[in-house]
């Protein structure tokens, strides 16, 4: 039986509908509290202190994520509600009572992309080559799941390095569906939206409009910062930017590759690897493929992500 919650926005009221699921438990605060040692700061998980691990009473770990409105906490529920794939994180359950407006997630242990591609702590050991593309596979099969399963098609607009979590054998799984909206196009209207204006194409910029190519786009940034280990923005610098005209000389690839990885990847793979990002990152969105096209691009790339063919 389908569910309607009204929660106030800043302009009035709004009906959300969705199908309750049974398996999604509705957690009292007190429930939260506890597993969270009372939102301990030793519990943070990453950067912006809303996300927490807790351990439920049955000893179940959990990523618990507070949000400070309650219309951001019915986005998500909303569209969580509606997906289900292996790269993308499972929501457990929620708590909306009075000012606690809560999701519980599956947690997923080694956390975020960021944290193992960038500023690298002592004694870490870098994401070799194979990794790097099993979580690019990752990461578009999951957006071919919400472009091509989801009917009407689902709009992420969410891709970054931090919304990428990695499970303990580095499958990735998409989370922060805060910003998601069925497509195939999204107006202006969700310029209120946290968007990362970096991973986004410049269209959005320049049209307010966001498509499936808008994804397309946010993912070829990605697959940049996998190979380059460079972060999509750092200050001033920013990797599209730079590796743009790199892309436009084959010998120069070699030169975008992160150094991290001691040369130890396959000269072919690298090549097709690029190229498929200089694809994603057409500036004409309907020149960018599809995420069919990028899974079976980078379908065809596995065999040769061997260290053996390594230049």
């Amino acid at each position: 039986m389908p569910m309607f919650r009204f929660f106030k926005r800043r302009d009035g009221y709004e009906k959300v509908e969705f199908q309750h699921d049974d398996s999604f438990r509705v957690f009292k605060s007190r429930e939260l509290i506890v597993a969270t040692d009372k939102f301990s700061p030793g519990r943070v998980l990453g950067e912006g202190g809303r996300v927490y691990k807790g351990i439920l009473k049955d000893g179940q770990e959990v990523a618990v994520k507070r949000f400070e409105e309650q219309e951001d906490l019915w986005a998500e529920v909303r569209m969580l509600n509606c997906v289900e794939h292996p790269n993308i994180v499972k929501m457990i359950g929620y708590c909306d009572k009075e000012k606690d407006h809560i999701i519980v997630y599956e947690f997923v242990p080694l956390r975020s992309l960021d944290l193992h591609l960038h500023d690298l702590k002592p004694g870490k050991t870098p994401l070799d080559w194979k990794t790097r593309m099993k979580i690019a596979m990752g990461v578009a099969k999951a957006l071919e799941y919400l472009h091509d399963q989801k009917d009407p098609p689902v709009i992420y607009s969410g891709l970054k390095r931090s919304s990428i979590l990695l499970d303990e054998n580095y499958d990735p799984k998409l989370s922060d569906f805060g910003c998601a909206e069925h497509g195939p196009t999204l107006n202006h209207t969700a310029a209120n939206r946290k968007f990362s204006l970096c991973y986004l194409g410049p269209e959005y910029p320049m049209t307010g409009y966001l498509s499936l190519k808008s994804d397309v786009y946010s993912f070829g940034v990605v697959l940049l910062e996998l190979i380059s280990g460079k972060k999509a923005i750092n200050g001033y610098n920013n990797v599209v930017l730079w590796a743009r005209p790199l892309l436009n000389h084959r010998k120069k690839f070699p030169e975008i590759a992160d150094p991290l990885m001691e040369g130890k990847y396959p000269h072919r793979g690298l090549v097709q690897a690029l190229n498929l990002a200089k694809w994603c990152l057409q500036e004409d969105f309907r020149k960018r493929p599809l995420t069919e096209e990028v899974v079976m691009f980078l379908t065809n790339l596995a065999p040769l992500s061997q260290i053996s063919e390594a230049a």
